[in-house]
C-alpha cells in the first residue's frame, strides 16, 4: 500500500470517527428534547390537573386595620377596617388576592382619608371634623375554586353624626386564575333582569313591582349609564353567593363629595336574594359557571384576632341611640 492509500485510509478512519461522535451527539440532542417535551408535559398536566382540583386547604385570616386618633391629620380619625388574608395556594396568584382582597376593604378610606383627590381635600377643608370607617367583612362562600366575599361599611364623611353613610361592596374571587368576577361578567343584564330582581326585592320589603320606566332606571344602575345619577354617586353592582349557593345581588351608591352630607345615616344599599333557577335565563358564557357548578365547600375562615371595636360606628356605639 503506497503513501497516498495510507492517506486515504487515515481520512476514511477520520470521516468514520466523526460520523460516530456526530450519531452520538444527535442521540444526546434527541434525547434531551424528548426530555424537555416530556417535562412540559408534566408540568402541563400538573398545572391543568390542579386547574381541575382547585385547593382543599387553604386558609382565610381575618385581619384589621385600626387607627384611633392619629396625629398625621388636621382632623381626627377613627377606623376599623377588617379585611381577609389568604394563603394556601399559588404564591402568585395569592399575592395578587390579598393586595386585591385588601384594597377592597380599604376603599372608602383611601377616597375620603388616606389619598384624597384636589376636591376632597376641598371639601376636608369646610366639613371635616373627625373622619370615621367601619367596615366589616365576611367570607359568604368559599370552594375549591371561589371565595365569595361581602363587605359592609358604616363610614363618616366629616362628622359621625351628621355625615354618616352605610355602603357595601363584594368580590367574587377565582382561586385558580386569579380573576375577579364583577356582575356583568357573568350574568346580561337587561329589562328582564332588572324585573327578576325587583320582584324578589319588593316581595321582601312587601312593596309594590316596579313599571317600566323604574325598571330602566334599574338598569341603567347595574350597567352604570344612568349620567345624572353618576355625578352625584359612584354606582357599585355587587353580587355574593350565600352557603347554599344562592345569589345575593345588588347595586350600592357610594356619594361623591356633598352629597355624603346627611342629617342621620344613610345607606344607599339595595339587594335581593335570587336563585340560581330564577337567574339562569340571564347567564353569559363565562367560566365561573363551570367553577360554579363544581364548588364544594373548602378550606377555612379564621375570625379576626382582638379585633377592635369603632368608638363612634360600631355595633354598640352611641350614634345609633342618637335622636335625630
Amino acid at each position: 500500500m503506497d503513501e497516498r492509500e495510507l492517506k486515504q485510509g487515515d481520512v476514511g478512519e477520520l470521516f468514520a470517527e466523526k460520523e460516530t461522535k456526530r450519531g452520538k451527539k444527535s442521540i444526546i440532542l434527541v434525547c434531551g428534547v424528548i426530555g424537555t417535551v416530556t417535562l412540559a408535559v408534566i408540568v402541563c398536566c400538573v398545572f391543568f390537573l390542579k386547574r381541575d382540583q382547585g385547593y382543599q386547604d387553604y386558609t382565610v385570616q381575618m385581619k384589621q386595620y385600626y387607627v384611633e386618633y392619629s396625629e398625621a391629620y388636621d382632623y381626627w380619625d377613627v377606623i376599623t377596617v377588617e379585611y381577609p388574608y389568604l394563603e394556601g395556594i399559588d404564591e402568585e396568584v395569592q399575592g395578587q388576592l390579598n393586595t386585591l382582597m385588601y384594597d377592597a376593604a380599604m376603599d372608602r378610606v383611601n377616597y375620603w382619608h388616606l389619598d384624597p383627590s384636589e376636591d376632597v381635600k376641598a371639601y376636608q377643608e369646610e366639613v371635616f371634623s373627625i373622619f370615621c370607617s367601619d367596615v366589616n367583612c365576611q367570607a359568604t362562600y368559599q370552594s375549591q375554586y371561589l371565595l365569595s366575599l361581602d363587605y359592609l361599611e358604616w363610614y363618616s364623611a366629616g362628622h359621625p353624626v351628621w355625615a354618616t353613610n352605610g355602603t357595601e361592596r363584594t368580590l367574587m374571587l377565582d382561586l385558580v386564575t386569579g380573576q375577579s368576577y364583577e356582575l356583568a361578567d357573568i350574568l346580561e343584564i337587561n329589562r328582564d333582569f332588572a324585573r327578576c330582581w325587583d320582584k324578589s326585592l319588593s316581595d321582601r320589603l312587601e312593596e309594590e313591582y316596579g313599571d317600566e320606566e323604574d325598571l330602566d332606571i334599574l338598569v341603567s344602575w347595574f350597567t352604570q349609564s344612568d349620567e345624572e345619577v353618576n355625578e352625584d354617586f359612584v354606582c357599585r353592582p355587587f353580587f355574593y353567593l350565600t352557603p347554599e349557593k344562592d345569589f345575593v345581588i345588588g347595586v350600592s351608591l357610594d356619594p361623591i363629595l356633598w352629597r355624603a352630607y346627611t342629617y342621620e345615616p344613610v345607606s344607599w344599599n339595595f339587594y335581593a336574594r335570587l336563585s340560581y333557577d330564577e337567574i339562569e335565563p340571564f347567564k353569559k358564557d363565562s367560566g365561573f359557571w363551570d367553577k360554579y357548578e363544581k364548588s364544594e365547600p373548602a378550606g377555612e375562615v379564621f375570625p379576626c384576632e382582638d379585633k377592635k371595636e369603632n368608638i363612634w360606628l360600631g355595633e354598640d356605639a352611641g350614634i345609633w341611640d342618637y335622636e335625630y
